[in-house]
């Protein structure tokens, strides 16, 4: 189980680019809570979602060791 404080910390605190913040926040998501939470096919249909944000979104769950958890909660 992932402890809550890491969860709740936002995308600015991990280090990642402004560019990757406005995105997810136009997306609705302001910390990896909210990517753990979300629904992937109502998410890939908004119309600010792309490709390439969403493979540095998986590349950061991949450091945060929460990438193996966000597939299997998307299965």
């Amino acid at each position: 189980m992932v402890e809550v404080s890491k969860l709740n910390c936002s995308f600015s605190t991990l280090g990642v680019g402004n560019q990757f913040i406005q995105q997810a926040e136009r997306l609705g998501l302001f910390n990896l809570g909210d990517v753990m939470e979300v629904n992937l096919a109502k998410l890939k249909k908004h119309k600010e979602f792309t490709f390439t944000w969403y493979a540095d979104m998986l590349d950061l769950l991949k450091e945060q060791d929460l990438l193996r958890q966000f597939q299997e909660k998307q299965l």
